[in-house]
């Protein structure tokens, strides 16, 4: 037994006692926005235990303030696309989750940021370039963690019907980029489940990208995302986005501007920047920033900080941006 089994027992148990430190109360749900309860009556019309039984409800994923990025975080280990961060940062209260896309040898879609010798450094594996996929699968990372391929992945969302998944497959060419999206659409028609379809977010690089998604897949939901780009026109990408319906827009935060972000806004976008692990970086992002890509921090810390919940003195702060400041750049 792994050392993540016995941190998920023991979490078990910590959980049971706090059911019972918060007996008469019916807590509210991750992410949810009804608030405490007292049990042994019915709130909503509708009993604690009728409440229980119902399956998550799918919330907009926009409605959102955090990405997990590359799923989140396990062990306080991040950048793994692993299985284990899933879980992790979904029992910790996300709900939509970026990933890191590549093409095994063999043509199979897995959830990993790269074949670079850096990487398999940092997820302590040994070297061999591009793995096929059932090597791929047998490598565990960080020798704990458990490796996803795309139907991996679509397992997961299956199983937590409240959850959304966004891909970044790295990828601009047509060539490469229709070969990821042909492998996807097959692990769809795998799962047996088009619904899927539905909860399944596809960054786009360049406007033609957007024509080859909706040739090759099922998707209709998109994030335009800037990181591909040198230098992007936001008038155009804004007037773009609002033809297609196309919601968010991400950014690193060196070009979170006030120009860039009225620019944006006239055309309906909201802005998510990337990636963001401090929460007083994203307390005096506010200004200009809906949300942002997240190794760490979840949604509903994110909330009480913006609220000032969690530290009175935060409700007197002005989370402005002086003009012509330059910020920290954060890794991609």
């Amino acid at each position: 037994m792994n050392k993540s089994f016995w941190r998920r027992c023991c979490a078990g148990i910590l959980g049971a006692a706090a059911v019972g430190v918060l007996a008469g109360f019916t807590a509210r749900p991750a992410g949810g926005e009804e608030a405490l309860s007292p049990s042994g009556g019915e709130a909503g019309g509708q009993s604690a235990a009728t409440q229980q039984e119902q399956p998550p409800q799918l919330r907009p994923w926009i409605e959102y303030p955090v990405i997990a990025h590359a799923l989140g975080t396990v062990d306080g280990r991040r950048e793994t696309n692993s299985k284990d961060a899933f879980l992790a940062s979904y029992a910790a209260g996300q709900r939509v989750f970026e990933t890191d896309l590549q093409l095994t040898s063999d043509g199979a879609l897995v959830a990993r940021h790269d074949w670079d010798q850096m990487s398999y450094y940092n997820l302590e594996q040994k070297y061999v370039g591009v793995m096929n996929h059932q090597t791929f699968l047998d490598t565990p990372i960080c020798f704990y963690y458990t490796p996803l391929d795309f139907d991996g992945l679509l397992e997961l969302l299956a199983q937590h019907p409240d959850a959304w998944l966004v891909t970044d497959s790295k990828q601009t060419s047509q060539e490469a980029v229709r070969a990821q999206l042909r492998a996807m659409t097959a692990a769809v028609e795998r799962a047996g489940d088009p619904s899927l379809w539905n909860r399944i977010i596809v960054q786009i690089y360049h406007q033609e990208m957007y024509d080859w998604v909706r040739e090759e897949t099922g998707v209709t939901n998109f994030i335009f995302t800037l990181y591909q780009i040198e230098n992007p026109d936001y008038e155009q990408i804004g007037a773009f986005c609002q033809q297609r319906g196309i919601p968010a827009v991400t950014m690193n935060t060196s070009r979170l501007t006030v120009e860039h972000r009225d620019i944006l806004r006239s055309y309906g976008c909201k802005i998510y920047v990337h990636t963001v692990n401090r929460l007083r970086d994203m307390l005096e992002m506010s200004w200009g920033a809906d949300g942002f890509y997240s190794d760490y921090v979840t949604p509903e810390e994110l909330r009480e900080v913006l609220a000032g919940t969690n530290q009175p003195h935060l409700k007197e702060e002005q989370a402005v941006l002086p003009a012509g400041e330059e910020r920290k750049e954060h890794e991609v």
